[in-house]
């Protein structure tokens, strides 16, 4: 499971009622982000690219989604020094896979 959600209710100190509320704002958010930050990747526009990156891993953090959130800094980092698209590309294609299974297991109920 990606979401730590114990580590997650005794950090943020929330009720599992809001913590469910807020993972569903996190996954509305994220799906758009997430498809121009590919689309950016596509057009090599290195700038966006970071601020979606930043913007998708905080969001994680905020709700302790390790995987994606160490997975977007490491956007965030390789867009910042213009690293090779493919690279970046590769990166965001995990990114892609990680919050599908986030996705999952929101709505399979599995947190």
């Amino acid at each position: 499971m990606l979401i730590d959600r114990k580590r997650a209710l005794q950090e943020i100190n929330i009720s599992e009622k809001m913590f469910n509320e807020l993972l569903n704002v996190f996954i509305e958010q994220t799906e758009p982000a997430l498809k121009i930050l590919e689309e950016k990747a596509e057009k090599r526009k290195y700038e966006e690219i970071r601020k979606k990156a930043h913007f998708i891993g905080g969001s994680a953090g905020n709700l302790r989604i390790e995987g994606i959130r160490s997975l977007a800094k490491e956007i965030e980092l390789e867009a910042m020094e213009k690293r090779e698209i493919s690279v970046i590309k590769s990166h965001i294609g995990k990114l892609r896979n990680d919050f599908e299974k986030v996705k999952e297991e929101v709505s399979g109920g599995q947190q």
